[in-house]
């Protein structure tokens, strides 16, 4: 018994740690490039024998060949990922040719892969592996890659070149650069909507206070802020991603209704804030609806970002009331009449996030 306690309280304290330890978050890739240069030996050989190397979709740089990428995942902070590129490698001898399709590069010891014939080949193993963060993206570098077995007996058979090429014979070195289309971010920044004073006076007028669920605050402006929840993602030019906020807000007249904006997300590829509407008490009001735009995008905002501090800031993007976000507030505090109206302006958006 004394044995099992403490082999539980081992995995117990496991656990723990490894609770604290990083996660990946991984972020699609944008755009990038994957650079190969072929060792000497391994470009002499072939030259010798009349292989010739070319690519396309991509581009020739002497004795290098460069592959824009066209997918993958990508987590900065650990410097791990997939790039997949476009294009082609055509290797061709005077009567054969091997073209290797879909090249993929993979942070680990065995990086790069491609799709010859039928199926996927690892082209080359024993790489000297680095990682670096570069503004949002990552740089990696794989040195001292060495032929694999596979893909040396399919280019001397392919391109008969008898027992010329041998496993472990110095193939390339290789350089990734990826940026990513969205960025995860960290539970640091904030997102306030400060409301227009037109707005704010109609609330008065219908004698509906405003008032934060925390986490959710409320300053003078009046400013409802938001700190930015878990499992959030934007882009790098504030134009996709979905931002999670933590805390609701309430619009309260009392006596009559209660409103409360839970689940707010923002969109900006949708172009709107979303949020799920709960209308209380119900009935004779509908209770809590699906999550659906409650503010929509009106105007132009100023994003700017920094990719050295990874910082993504949003300024003065203007916001309206949505039909369906006006029909509630018209039947829970004006009676079902056109107090309020869509297209109505609310106020306008700050957002200051982080990338992790």
């Amino acid at each position: 018994m004394r044995r099992c306690s403490q082999l539980l309280a081992m995995v117990a304290m496991l656990t723990l740690i490894g609770g604290g330890a990083a996660r990946a978050a991984y972020d699609p890739v944008a755009h990038g490039v994957t650079t190969i240069t072929f060792s000497h030996q391994f470009a002499a050989a072939l030259a010798k024998h009349g292989v010739e190397i070319n690519v396309r979709d991509g581009e020739r740089r002497g004795g290098r060949l460069v592959l824009n990428a066209q997918g993958g995942e990508i987590d900065p902070r650990l410097g791990a990922g997939t790039v997949e590129s476009r294009g082609t490698i055509l290797l061709k001898a005077r009567k054969g040719k091997v073209v290797l399709r879909e090249v993929t590069f993979k942070a680990k010891r065995a990086p790069l892969y491609a799709k010859v014939g039928g199926g996927q080949l690892k082209l080359a193993s024993g790489a000297r592996l680095s990682g670096r963060r570069s503004g949002f993206g990552v740089h990696f570098t794989a040195s001292n890659l060495r032929l694999t077995a596979k893909l040396a007996s399919r280019l001397n058979k392919k391109l008969r070149l008898g027992g010329l090429l041998h496993a472990g014979l110095p193939f390339a070195n290789v350089t990734v650069q990826a940026q990513p289309a969205t960025v995860h971010l960290k539970l640091q920044g904030r997102c306030s909507l400060v409301f227009n004073s037109a707005f704010a006076s109609k609330l008065e007028q219908h004698f509906v206070s405003l008032n934060p669920i925390a986490p959710a605050e409320l300053t003078a402006g009046p400013t409802l802020s938001f700190p930015i929840g878990p499992e959030s993602t934007l882009a790098a030019d504030g134009a996709s991603g979905t931002v999670k906020l933590e805390g609701e807000a309430e619009l309260l007249r009392l006596g009559e209704a209660q409103m409360f904006w839970r689940e707010l997300w923002w969109e900006p590829e949708g172009g709107s804030m979303l949020s799920a509407i709960d209308v209380e008490p119900a009935p004779p009001h509908p209770g809590i609806q699906a999550q659906a735009p409650l503010l929509a995008v009106q105007g132009v905002g100023n994003v700017t970002s920094n990719p050295a501090s990874r910082t993504i800031d949003l300024a003065g993007q203007p916001l309206a009331l949505t039909e369906a976000t006006a029909a509630r507030m018209n039947e829970a505090f004006a009676g079902s009449g056109n107090a309020f109206v869509p297209g109505e302006p609310v106020g306008s958006m700050t957002l200051h996030a982080v990338a992790e």
